[in-house]
Formats: C-alpha cells, sequence, structure tokens
C-alpha cells in the first residue's frame, strides 16, 4: 500500500469518526432543546356582571388563591381580563406577569453546580412573583368593578387573539355563570331545544363569533343557574360550541369550582 493510500484511508475514518460524535452531540442538542419547559399561556376572562353573586365573587377569590397562584412556575404567564361589552372595542388586562423561563441545562455543554444555582435564583423568583401575584388579588378584583352585560364571545375573539403569537400551552379559564346576555342574545330567556341550540350555533358561525380555538385547554368555572335545567342547557350549549372552535372542553373541567387542576398532559395536545 502506498503512504497515498494510506494517508487516504486514515483521513477518510477521522471524517467519519467526526461525523459520528457530530451526529451524537446534534441528538443530544436537539433532545435537550425538544424537553425544554416552554411553560403555560393561561388566559383568565373573568364575569363581574350583576349575575355574579358575592358568593360567586368569593369562589373566583378562592380558585385563584388556593389553586391558580401556587401552580404558577418558571415559563408560565398569566394573564387576567374582565369578561365585558367592551372586550374588544377597549380591552385592558388587569394582571399580565410572565415567570423567568426555567434555565435550560445541557450535561455536554454546561456546568452542574452553576446550573444548580441558577436553578435555585429561578425558583425565589418565581416564589416572589407568585406572592406578589397573591398581594394583588384583593385589589385586582375589586379595580375591576362590574359590568352590565355578559358578552363571552368577544371574550372568545379576544383569546384567539391573545394565544397567536405564543409557543406556550395555551390554557384558557372563563370563571362566569356562562350567561350571555348582550344584545342581541339572552340566554335566560331562551326556550332551549335542541333545533334551538343548532339555530344559534349555526348563526355565531355564519357571523364569525365562533373562533378556531384549536390546540386550546378550556376550563369553565363559577357556573351557575336559576334552575338545574337552564344549567343543562347552557352547559350543552357551550360544549357544542367548544366542539365547533375545535378547542378542548371535556365536561370535567365544566362546573361551580375550578376542577381538575392543573391541566392533565393531553389536554388539547
Amino acid at each position: 500500500m502506498t503512504s497515498t493510500s494510506l494517508a487516504l484511508k486514515q483521513l477518510v475514518a477521522g471524517v467519519s469518526v467526526l461525523a459520528l460524535a457530530g451526529a451524537l452531540l446534534t441528538g443530544c442538542f436537539v433532545s435537550a432543546e425538544s424537553t425544554r419547559n416552554v411553560g403555560n399561556e393561561i388566559i383568565i376572562f373573568v364575569d363581574f356582571s350583576g349575575s355574579m353573586g358575592a358568593e360567586n365573587r368569593a369562589l373566583i377569590e378562592h380558585d385563584f388563591a388556593d389553586t391558580i397562584i401556587p401552580s404558577l412556575a418558571a415559563g408560565d404567564r398569566i394573564l387576567v381580563a374582565p369578561i365585558n361589552e367592551e372586550t374588544l372595542t377597549s380591552f385592558h388586562a388587569l394582571l399580565d406577569e410572565t415567570f423567568p423561563p426555567q434555565p435550560e441545562f445541557n450535561r455536554w455543554l454546561d456546568n452542574t453546580m452553576r446550573h444548580e444555582r441558577e436553578l435555585k435564583a429561578s425558583e425565589r423568583k418565581a416564589d416572589e412573583l407568585r406572592e406578589k401575584i397573591r398581594a394583588q388579588l384583593p385589589e385586582m378584583l375589586l379595580k375591576a368593578g362590574s359590568s352590565n352585560k355578559t358578552d363571552i364571545f368577544s371574550s372568545l375573539l379576544m383569546a384567539k387573539k391573545l394565544f397567536q403569537a405564543t409557543e406556550r400551552r395555551k390554557i384558557l379559564i372563563l370563571m362566569s355563570d356562562m350567561i350571555v346576555d348582550y344584545p342581541p342574545y339572552r340566554f335566560d330567556r331562551i326556550s332551549w331545544t335542541p333545533e334551538k341550540k343548532q339555530e344559534l350555533l349555526a348563526e355565531l358561525q355564519l357571523k364569525g363569533l365562533i373562533p378556531d380555538l384549536s390546540g386550546v385547554c378550556v376550563y369553565v368555572s363559577a357556573v351557575t343557574a336559576e334552575s338545574a335545567e337552564m344549567a343543562r342547557q347552557i352547559s350543552g350549549f357551550w360544549q357544542d360550541y367548544f366542539d365547533r372552535s375545535h378547542a378542548d372542553l371535556d365536561s370535567s373541567r365544566y362546573a361551580h369550582v375550578l376542577l381538575h387542576w392543573p391541566p392533565s398532559d393531553d389536554c388539547a395536545s
């Protein structure tokens, strides 16, 4: 074998080893990226209309303080806004906070001790932000005041806009009795039948009032009604509505209080 042939074979072998190492490292990097915790985008619309009594408001505050706030973690964003007749014309958030992302770690490149320090610092910041939100809660609910009308459809159109730019997991919470009373709709005055429900859904679809909420995990709490029958009919309407919007609303997440929180991994997956 000539020296030239030997050198060529050694060069090819070296390139192959480097290519294999690069592929393995790339796989590690891709794996690290794919398991990165991007957090949750939690959008909460709260009903402050006259139909929401003191008991419902107390339940809402309880759900915030004891269920939602403790669950907030690195990478999460929480936005709270009122359900009212001005959602599309003069939208304003009552609360909008974003938690710093959890530090990423790659065992091939990062120092373990430094990563642990960064992780502890991130956890401290998350603790501080949770306490800040908890302290703001009474003022936030008081600042919202009350609204004359319950225009849930506009809130859902706004939710679609808010979710459009996010890479986080999309979670929508509606804290409302779910009784729309914004012209031309008055849910408490409708004589509900299967035909009427389908007629109303078709009308809303035609008007563009059923947004595409694909990939959104939906919760509804603070549900009330004058009678069990009205509650059942309105619940059935919203189940069909969210089916048409391609959102994920399981009947177990439509209740008087916030149930089954936080969401399971397969919600809207």
